[in-house]
């Protein structure tokens, strides 16, 4: 009778541990599945960059001939932007959004679990680089300070000129955001701070594109793609690796 109880109560233990384990490491990461994904951006980036060597920038008669007409009326407000300042400030913005993935590593759990962490936020950022690059380079899209006569020429004849399809700043940094809140969440499923640090991480993306725009390198489309790309990365790549329960 005594063995048959120790043998129940041994079983719950396991169970509980169990329970306790998955929720703790709610993560679950094999060879292959990160050859994969690693490996598939990895050949998003060098297309990318096969592209950009080959893409030439602008010349002065393409840019003379550049019609404001043909970008669409609720986006021309755009091509009549360019401040320096808010340049620097997306900047600057981008990469503390980049290093913020490295607050979770003051969560004790997450901190036990550091390399797979690190792991989702570097596929998460390496998924991101490889669509954002690839979608440049295809659409060459002008950004909208082409348009603007008050900005020197030899800004508008470089290669990143026709970049402007869909914003990278904003991607990277609602990639890098929106995967820590994920993780974040995927720890502390039940926390009342959850509300908090979604809001955190949707906010920076978003100043990030208010400058961009008013920095006059992008539209408000192409910030607004860049917010939906970056996010969905973020978003996709943790739950693409959480335990099947």
């Amino acid at each position: 009778m005594i063995l048959k109880h120790l043998k129940q109560f041994c079983t719950f233990l396991f169970c509980h541990s169990l329970l306790v384990l998955s929720a703790q490491n709610p993560y679950q990461t094999s060879w292959k599945q990160e050859a994969a994904w690693i490996g598939g951006s990895g050949a998003g980036i060098g297309v990318s960059s096969w592209l950009h060597t080959h893409n030439q920038p602008f010349t002065s008669a393409q840019v003379e001939a550049l019609q404001l007409s043909r970008v669409p009326k609720f986006e021309r407000f755009a091509t009549r932007q360019f401040s320096l300042p808010a340049r620097k400030a997306s900047d600057v913005l981008l990469l503390s959004a980049i290093a913020s993935p490295v607050l979770l590593l003051l969560d004790r759990d997450i901190r036990r679990d550091a390399p797979t962490a690190v792991l989702l936020v570097g596929e998460t950022l390496m998924l991101n680089f490889a669509l954002t690059n690839l979608c440049k380079e295809i659409a060459r899209r002008p950004r909208p300070y082409n348009y603007n006569p008050e900005v020197p020429l030899s800004d508008k004849l470089r290669r990143d000129a026709r970049a402007s399809f869909f914003s990278g700043h904003t991607s990277m940094s609602a990639a890098a955001t929106f995967s820590a809140a994920q993780i974040w969440s995927d720890y502390h499923p039940d926390s009342s701070w959850k509300p908090v640090v979604w809001a955190t991480a949707a906010a920076i993306p978003v100043t990030v594109g208010f400058f961009r725009v008013k920095a006059g390198k992008h539209y408000l489309t192409d910030v607004l793609t860049g917010l939906a790309v970056g996010g969905a990365c973020g978003l996709l790549v943790p739950r693409f690796h959480r335990i099947k329960k």
